[in-house]
């Protein structure tokens, strides 16, 4: 390892390992983020956090995968609304974090109950909890999950096991959001309309291409959508980065995906994701949507610690924000038809809780793009797989 790498390791990884590991500690903490737990011990945290803070965490199942596995969340706020009732009631805004949508990157889910652990303990975040309700679904695509092995990420620095990328039924569950034919998806939407977030976290690595950067914030609406949402994205991200940059990151501002992903000279394209994708499905439910992709490439304590930090950076802005959010929501045109076009076995959109803004400049158009320099005739280009360069 060359001694810089060495040095920033260290220095990211190093608050990782300082305290005693405890009842509510991941094996990903207790091996040194060598290795990451299997289900059950996600099951058994969910369970343990809840015991430990009964007054702040409910453990509750959302749904039950093709293999009869539960889908966990847990439900945490300080705020005393601990049901989606009680958060509609008293206006308190709720944020949903997934990890494992795609279940061999699992950064999420060990960041995730990391970050739990010390919100909780007043450590990150302190009194962000009064102000939200934070629902957090460990691990997204649970069968896949557990098809566990050492080669299922071949450009991915850790942990030395992890899952697959598409469920039991081969789905690949965030190209699943519009058409819902998954079970999971399904559960995952009846757990939105419910509590009905303000903001959705996706948390993710990338999938193989080499860069500098170290993680990459991508928001919506931003290049579309309702004009006072595209301002609240923009701050979130704008924030977050911000965050993350004064914590040692070099975070991106977009998802590095090549214009034409056989060539890197092409440049990277930053615009609308359709509405199979997480980011521009909740586009057009009219609420706010955050893709997070730690670098792959990146040692795991780093990916983990980043993405720690861009949680504890999401609670705070929520807590702090959130209620505005809402009002700018509550204040924009609502589209019925959007409602009207919901798959009849899915839930259906919450316009009339909260107005759906048709969003607009919804294709290609609004692409931004970020061009690379040419290649010297001398320069030799590393070539890419097809996959390797594929987003998300």
């Amino acid at each position: 390892m060359k001694p810089f790498l060495a040095a920033a390791v260290l220095f990211l990884s190093a608050p990782l390992a300082a305290s005693t590991p405890g009842p509510l500690h991941t094996l990903a903490e207790r091996s040194g983020f060598e290795r990451t737990g299997r289900y059950d011990e996600t099951v058994a945290l969910c369970a343990a956090f809840q015991r430990r803070h009964p007054d702040a965490v409910r453990c509750l199942d959302f749904g039950t995968t093709p293999e009869g596995r539960p889908m966990k969340v847990l439900v945490v706020s300080r705020s005393g609304a601990l049901t989606p009732e009680a958060a509609r009631e008293r206006g308190i805004p709720v944020v949903l974090m997934q990890g494992g949508i795609h279940a061999g990157e699992v950064d999420g889910k060990d960041a995730g109950f990391l970050a739990l652990r010390e919100v909780l303990h007043g450590r990150a975040a302190p009194g962000a909890l009064e102000h939200l309700v934070w629902l957090f679904v460990p691990v997204f695509n649970v069968d896949g999950h557990e098809r566990f092995g050492p080669w299922n990420r071949p450009n991915q620095r850790g942990p030395e096991q992890m899952g697959w990328r598409t469920t039991a039924q081969n789905f690949n569950l965030n190209r699943d959001y519009a058409k819902a034919d998954s079970p999971e998806m399904r559960a995952m939407l009846r757990l939105v309309g419910e509590w009905d977030p303000i903001a959705t976290i996706d948390l993710h690595a990338t999938n193989g291409a080499r860069f500098e950067h170290d993680i990459s914030i991508q928001v919506e609406p931003l290049h579309g959508g309702d004009e006072g949402l595209r301002a609240a994205g923009r701050s979130l991200r704008d924030r977050t980065i911000a965050d993350l940059e004064a914590q040692g990151s070099l975070p991106l501002p977009y998802y590095p995906s090549f214009e034409d992903y056989e060539d890197p000279a092409s440049g990277f394209e930053d615009g609308v994701s359709p509405p199979r994708f997480s980011t521009g499905y909740f586009l057009l439910r009219n609420r706010l949507a955050m893709l997070v992709e730690t670098h792959s490439w990146k040692e795991y304590p780093v990916r983990v610690r980043i993405t720690r930090n861009t949680i504890v950076s999401v609670l705070e802005q929520v807590a702090r924000h959130g209620r505005e959010w809402m009002a700018l929501v509550a204040s924009s045109r609502c589209v019925t038809s959007l409602c009207r076009a919901s798959p009849p076995r899915s839930p259906s959109c919450s316009c009339c809780r909260y107005p759906v803004s048709l969003p607009s400049g919804l294709t290609r158009s609004t692409t931004s793009r970020h061009r690379l320099p040419k290649p010297s005739p001398t320069s030799s280009t590393p070539t890419r797989s097809r996959r390797c360069a594929k987003r998300r």
